[in-house]
């Protein structure tokens, strides 16, 4: 989400409103993770989709502008009453609530180094703990 400033600037305002509605809430950025891009294509069933889109308990919502003006009527509230937590929202302290972290096996360069047995040189393997990114999901999370 931080990559383009009016979806960054867009998606900041959606959480901020859940925040004030005291909503506990998962985020996923799709640009940190292909397994993320899929998810959000196969649930909105299109190929270009608006970021941020919100979901509760699977059923799409919106997008900001609708979500902004479910909040403007009071529509939002009444409809994520069920879901009002009156503790503080979890912040993970492991990945800062990114849920992913950097692959602890190549460090996030992708790369697994394993010596060649026959030889004295090592050869890089693409490794098999991570995504494409060199990213994995947060064991707190």
């Amino acid at each position: 989400m931080g990559i383009v400033r009016e979806t960054y600037t867009k998606c900041m305002n959606v959480k901020q409103i859940l925040r004030t509605l005291l909503v506990k809430f998962e985020e996923k950025d799709i640009f940190m993770s292909n397994e993320y891009q899929q998810e959000i294509k196969e649930r909105m069933q299109a190929d270009t989709i608006n970021i941020p889109q919100v979901f509760v308990d699977g059923q799409h919502i919106g997008d900001a502008e609708c979500i902004e003006r479910l909040n403007e009527s009071g529509e939002l509230r009444k409809m994520l009453k069920p879901y009002k937590c009156l503790e503080s929202p979890y912040m993970c302290k492991v990945c800062g609530g990114y849920r992913l972290l950097p692959c602890p096996s190549c460090g996030g360069s992708k790369k697994s180094i394993h010596r060649n047995h026959f030889t004295a040189e090592f050869v890089a393997l693409k490794c098999m703990n991570c995504d494409e990114v060199g990213l994995v999901k947060c064991h707190n999370c």
